[in-house]
């Protein structure tokens, strides 16, 4: 997989982020400074963005349940664009979340939402199988569906999913891990060469949100 993760697509998603925002900070940052409600008290390693609702997120998981992230409320949410035939990065941020979540009590472990950006491959079981090739069944949700399905979803997280030129079979896409507060707003984002357990650090941080 070629994937968009240098700086440029990292710049990218941060103009995403602010296009996201605005207009939308009514909700978020509650009980903070007015100051704190305009940009993140800070993730450890994260990089901070306005604090927004997140886009609508409304899809089937691998285990067949209906995923709306609007009612997700209550513990720090996990968002991600993957793919579970991956050969490359995907692997690697799995690895690390498994790394990061064995640093957590149970009571803050958050949910960690993986959208599909292959829906033409990816299924209930290469899902099952992805997670437990790499250790992560009842940690990452794989969010699945049609195309047109997810690609409402990839429109409104501002994700653009492309074909590899030279390999069909690989995707190029942003891998960057939205983090949301217990509210349902985007608090930071986590670039895909995130720390294990500064990314444990940045959840018990957003659970005090």
């Amino acid at each position: 997989m070629r994937r968009k993760h240098g700086p440029r697509a990292f710049a990218a998603a941060l103009v995403v982020a602010a296009t996201l925002a605005a207009g939308l900070l009514a909700g978020c940052g509650s009980g903070e400074s007015a100051t704190a409600s305009a940009g993140l008290p800070r993730v450890p390693g994260a990089d901070s963005v306005p604090a927004r609702p997140a886009p609508p997120l409304q899809l089937t998981d691998y285990q067949g349940r209906r995923i709306d992230l609007a009612k997700l409320k209550g513990r720090p949410v996990l968002v991600a664009f993957l793919y579970t035939h991956c050969h490359d990065l995907c692997p690697i941020v799995a690895g690390k979340v498994h790394t990061a979540f064995a640093h957590l009590a149970p009571g803050l472990k958050p949910t960690f939402l993986a959208v599909s950006v292959d829906p033409a491959h990816d299924t209930p079981a290469s899902a099952i199988a992805f997670n437990r090739r790499h250790r992560t069944d009842g940690e990452i949700d794989w969010l699945l569906g049609s195309r047109p399905e997810l690609e409402r979803t990839w429109k409104a997280w501002g994700i653009k999913p492309e074909r590899s030129k030279s390999d069909p079979e690989d995707i190029e896409h942003s891998a960057e891990i939205f983090a949301l507060d217990p509210q349902g707003c985007i608090r930071a984002l986590y670039p895909p060469d995130f720390k294990p357990a500064r990314l444990a650090a940045g959840v018990e941080r957003l659970a005090s949100l």
